[in-house]
């Protein structure tokens, strides 16, 4: 009968898996002696050895360990030699107790209060000891354990044993390091993915992954060299903002060579480039935004250099992204095209780089002429942040974004030129859901279809991932093809586009004078009632609001409405109020429903004045108890543009409007609507119930001519 420790993955775990003082580029990966016994082996085929004499090499190694990362490490690996047992035996209620209680006599002889960066004699000793197994417990199920003890007691010192490294490059077998910073001190949102950690991985724990094959379909670098500068490259205040210079292809050289290679790719008027970006990356600083994302091949080497002083400027991104350029250099004495992306960060002189490894290759064939290891960087922060960057096509390629995500990437920028992001869509929402990824891909207007075709297309501008997103991932699609900013908050999640002219709303606030029907509403709603200390409680239906905002016109009050995005859960392309739930600092409905107004909408709470709240309406199939609160403006300010993640349109509609005959029509006409076109949405339950309440209040009065504007 076969020996089950000698499956056909196993292999000598007695290295040096993790060499402490080797060469700072790369792990000292050493093979096992062979015994005389396995000389007829094929060259090419390692031949494991018995699983007590690998056992036994770990225990050796261990004893004499005095660096905790490198003692997890053979833990860890007689853990994936070994995982059949491991699986079957772990689940053993007494084979656990038994580990359990071995595991018990090793922490007893920990010091009680913080354990020091290295093992000392005894607890080496001890260890190594705890791997003898007898007929009821195999020697991996108590491996597994110590590894999850020493990852607890010593996970303080693991970051400085990567850093001494670095720039750290693992081999198939190695620790990497599984860094994540705290989300709830970066985004109010719940992360909608579960924990990426999962609990039947066998080759990890809490803070150390060992490495998988993909580290030897890529060149893997983990660099700390920038771990102090990256420290809160991310934090509840972030914006992460992509600009988007370009209109179409038109604006762009796309010279091509005898082989139908095009190269170099770039921007016609490099002048006018500059200016646009100039302008562009004003309008997202002006924004809030500290991360700011360029597309692929919107630049050249030159105007690349020049956008590095954005980064010096008082007010500046911490980081740009400053798009891709193709160039050339020498590489073996002959010339190689490459594209590389290049990021400048606050604080740092030397940007930081990025090849792209995948040349695209229709409808455009880019002359590009890559390495043949493609080297993924990872620039690794104090705080627990990944970062990386990526050209286009590079995060289409499945073994990349494999490697991605088991490198623990948490922050991925992507300048791209493609004819869709749809397929982007995948590996991002991927790397949200396995690592709690952020990911910002910024795309060119890459219209690449024929002059025949006459169909308009207009490929998104920009996605975002983002852990709180629902479905992981967001596109921004504008109505048009102007050069435009797209933003993401982080702390909310909330998507804006600012247009062409990429700027503040700046209004006068004058003299305001409050018409005759406001006046009646104000007489027939109760009073706004605020709620010191409000704190939302645990009820069947939740508390939420929403803001019925009137504003005049020549047909009389006039509301405003937005249009749900089409792929959100509730209300579907529906025409709504703004508004939403309440939370915890909402004192009252009216707070609640400013709140939400202008995180929708970017409607300024200043430009609004409250008349009343209406009687709160039940909507059992969403959950809340919803309360109307009835606001009037002569001139609503809007500071930005809508969060396009929940509203794809705003509009205003006529409350109501007479007929010839005297009577009222409660709908309004499609040449009375004040939006540029038709409403495509219909209007939600909610909200035609309140449009109805207001109706019911203001017709009697309106009718008679009494207070009529």
């Amino acid at each position: 009968m076969k020996d089950p420790g000698c499956g056909a993955d196993s292999k000598d775990t007695g290295r040096a898996a993790f060499a402490p003082d080797g060469d700072p580029g790369a792990a000292n990966v050493q093979g096992g002696t062979t015994s005389a016994s396995m000389t007829d082996c094929a060259p090419c085929v390692a031949r494991p050895s018995p699983l007590p004499q690998r056992v036994a090499s770990i225990q050796t190694a261990i004893a004499a360990e005095r660096e905790p990362l490198v003692a997890l490490t053979h833990l860890l690996q007689l853990c994936r030699d070994e995982h059949p047992i491991l699986q079957e035996r772990i689940q053993d209620a007494g084979c656990r107790a038994k580990a359990e209680q071995v595991t018990a006599g090793i922490r007893s002889l920990l010091p009680t209060t913080s354990t020091g960066p290295e093992l000392g004699p005894q607890v080496a000793a001890a260890l190594a000891a705890a791997l003898t197994a007898d007929d009821g417990l195999p020697a991996v199920a108590v491996a597994r354990l110590l590894a999850e003890l020493l990852d607890e007691q010593y996970c303080h010192s693991f970051r400085e044993s990567f850093r001494r490294r670095s720039p750290y490059q693992p081999g198939v077998g190695d620790p990497i390091p599984l860094d994540s910073p705290d989300l709830r001190h970066v985004t109010a949102l719940t992360a909608t993915s579960p924990p990426w950690r999962l609990a039947n991985r066998l080759d990890e724990t809490r803070h150390v992954r060992l490495a998988g094959e993909w580290a030897t379909q890529f060149q893997v670098i983990f660099d700390y060299s920038l771990a102090r500068e990256l420290t809160g490259i991310i934090d509840r205040n972030t914006v992460v903002a992509t600009c988007h210079p370009n209109r179409t292809l038109a604006d762009f050289h796309f010279p091509a060579d005898a082989s139908g290679r095009t190269f170099p790719v770039g921007p016609k008027d490099e002048d006018k480039q500059h200016q646009e970006i100039d302008r562009l990356i004003s309008a997202a600083v002006a924004n809030g935004a500290s991360i700011v994302v360029l597309p692929e091949l919107c630049v050249t080497e030159s105007l690349a250099a020049r956008l590095q002083s954005w980064t010096c400027r008082t007010g500046g991104p911490k980081m740009l992204v400053a798009g891709s350029y193709h160039h050339d250099d020498e590489h073996l004495g002959s010339p190689r095209r490459r594209n590389t992306a290049v990021a400048y960060l606050r604080g740092t002189p030397a940007p930081l780089t990025q090849d792209k490894h995948s040349p695209a290759d229709r409808p455009v064939k880019e002359g590009i002429q890559p390495q043949g290891w493609p080297q993924l960087r990872v620039h690794v922060s104090d705080d627990g942040w990944h970062l990386v960057l990526a050209i286009c096509r590079d995060l289409l390629n499945p073994h990349a974004v494999h490697a991605l995500a088991e490198s623990g990437v948490n922050l991925l920028l992507v300048p791209a030129m493609s004819e869709t992001l749809v397929a982007f869509g995948g590996p991002v929402a991927n790397l949200v859901g396995s690592g709690q990824a952020f990911v910002a891909v910024a795309n060119n207007p890459a219209d690449f279809s024929e002059a025949t075709d006459l169909t308009v297309h207009r490929p998104a501008r920009a996605l975002f991932g983002h852990p709180g997103f629902g479905q992981l991932t967001r596109l921004v699609q504008p109505a048009n093809s102007a050069p435009g900013v797209g933003l993401l908050r982080v702390q909310t999640g909330q998507l804006q586009w600012l247009d062409s002219e990429a700027g503040r709303t700046t209004l006068t606030r004058g003299t305001s004078v409050r018409p005759p029907w406001a006046d009646t509403l104000a007489r027939l709603t109760g009073p706004d009632r605020p709620e010191p200390n409000r704190r939302p409680t645990l009820v069947t239906l939740n508390q939420a609001a929403v803001l019925v905002l009137l504003t005049d016109s020549p047909q009389g009050p006039s509301v405003l409405l937005t249009e749900r995005a089409s792929d959100l859960t509730n209300y579907p392309g529906q025409l709504v109020f703004p508004g939403g739930a309440a939370e915890a600092g909402d004192h009252g409905p009216a707070a609640t429903a400013l709140r939400e107004a202008r995180e929708e909408t970017a409607l300024d709470p200043g430009s609004v004045h409250i008349l009343g709240i209406l009687p709160a309406i039940a909507l059992p199939e969403s959950g809340y108890i919803l309360t109307p609160v009835i606001a009037w403006s002569e001139g609503p300010i809007f500071t930005g543009t809508a969060n396009i993640a929940e509203v794809s349109h705003i509009t205003t509609i006529p409350l109501y409007q007479r007929t010839k005959t005297g009577q009222q029509r409660q709908d309004p006409a499609p040449d009375e609507e004040t939006s540029a076109e038709r409403q495509p949405a219909t209007l939600g339950a909610g909200t035609s119930a309140i449009l109805d309440m207001l109706r019911g209040m203001l017709w009697g009065p309106m009718s008679t001519g009494a207070t009529e504007p």
